[in-house]
């Protein structure tokens, strides 16, 4: 009778608590960028795709920023909100020709309203531009 008595409470316990794991979906957002890497030359432009994975139920619109650019790099994102029938964007950089070559690390974020952000390394390589002499 008593483990009856301790069982029932703990089924109840568990009951109360909303069983034993949510069986809700949680919403969430995935972005994933066609490369990790990225060459552009001084006073050129290059691009990268990105696609967008939406979960959970989660069908609201999702901005895309580019974080840590260094100056001398104007990056654009087309579209920059992506609504619920978008899937993938385009991530255009382009270099002024006074930026140093090296490599540069910067972060993509995509962000929506009642979801965690999502983010994605990209590594910025600017190349030298030829110069060509007489």
């Amino acid at each position: 009778m008593t483990r009856t008595i301790v069982a029932l409470v703990a089924a109840l316990i568990v009951a109360a608590c909303g069983g034993y794991g949510s069986t809700e979906p949680t919403p969430a957002i995935e972005i994933g960028l066609s490369s990790g890497t990225l060459s552009v030359t001084q006073g050129a432009t290059a691009g990268v795709n990105l696609s967008l994975t939406r979960s959970g139920g989660f069908t609201g619109d999702v901005s895309i920023v580019i974080e840590g650019m260094p100056s001398g790099i104007l990056s654009t994102v087309a579209p920059p909100s992506l609504d619920p029938a978008v899937s993938s964007a385009v991530i255009t950089l382009r270099s002024s020709t006074i930026v140093a070559p090296g490599v540069y690390n910067v972060t993509v974020r995509a962000t929506g309203t009642g979801v965690m952000a999502a983010t994605a390394g990209l590594a910025v390589t600017v190349v030298a531009a030829s110069s060509f002499g007489t």
